[in-house]
């Protein structure tokens, strides 16, 4: 992906746009209604947090996810207030898992 795309996700699936072949009134209709959804960071954290564990995909194996599910691990939420001891205690988590779990974490800014 250059610098021009951005990847965008519905219902689980990933579109690239290429910004650069979008005419200026789509630009600017696309900048208005992120900056709309996006100005409200506390929905947007919200609205994270009350997510399943499933639609971060990108950022989570399979593995690393159904592994949580077995545990009740379900949300974000879930899983930020479990602690490293209890994640690294869990079967099916290796340090390949717990190391993907971290990364995560860490970019969600906790």
């Amino acid at each position: 992906m250059n610098e021009h795309e951005i990847d965008i996700y519905l219902d689980g699936v990933k579109a690239r746009i290429d910004l650069r072949k979008m005419d200026y009134t789509s630009l600017r209709n696309l900048f208005m209604k992120l900056q709309r959804i996006l100005g409200d960071n506390e929905y947007i954290h919200e609205t994270i947090l009350e997510s399943d564990l499933f639609y971060f995909r990108q950022e989570l194996s399979g593995k690393t996810v159904s592994a949580h599910h077995k545990q009740g691990i379900i949300t974000v939420a879930d899983l930020m207030n479990c602690s490293y001891e209890h994640l690294a205690a869990m079967d099916g988590l290796g340090n390949k898992s717990l190391s993907e779990i971290v990364s995560f974490i860490k970019d969600l800014g906790k």
